[in-house]
């Protein structure tokens, strides 16, 4: 009689690597979750949104060939579709290259129908005291810079 060998093949994935995998990921989401809900990200995502604002009114100015406007705030900004931005509610300031606050009135930045505006630099700031400045050329180039 032939003894035959049955073929010792495995499918599938065993308790424990399962569960090794599932802490894995579980790990990794939790480095995640701090990452997101940090001073640091909501800097770089608002600092990002207003370069995205400040980017589509320079647009709108040239599209149309007329100006477009951009009002800035110490705690807000309303982009050119007058969507207004609340800077303070998440904990973020923006003020001028100086230092000094922006005016009560807030400070109307306007792109020319080719899509120029004069030199501009902002500062904006979280509590932790991170800095991203928002820089503009008299071309219309927008810029971030981390301080």
């Amino acid at each position: 009689m032939l003894n035959k060998k049955k073929s010792a093949s495995c499918h599938g994935l065993t308790i424990i690597e399962a569960l090794l995998t599932l802490a894995i990921i579980s790990i990794l989401s939790g480095i995640a979750l701090v990452y997101i809900n940090s001073d640091s990200f909501r800097l770089n995502s608002e600092a990002r949104n207003l370069r995205s604002a400040l980017s589509q009114a320079r647009m709108l100015a040239v599209k149309t060939n007329q100006s477009a406007t951009v009002k800035i705030w110490t705690g807000k900004y309303e982009d050119s579709s007058g969507v207004v931005v609340d800077l303070q509610a998440q904990g973020l300031t923006l003020a001028f290259s100086g230092g000094g606050s922006l005016p009560d009135g807030g400070y109307t930045l306007r792109f020319s129908p080719s899509g120029t505006t004069p030199n501009s630099h902002y500062h904006l700031s979280n509590q932790s005291g991170e800095t991203i400045s928002i820089r503009m050329n008299s071309v219309g180039r927008i810029w971030l810079e981390r301080n």
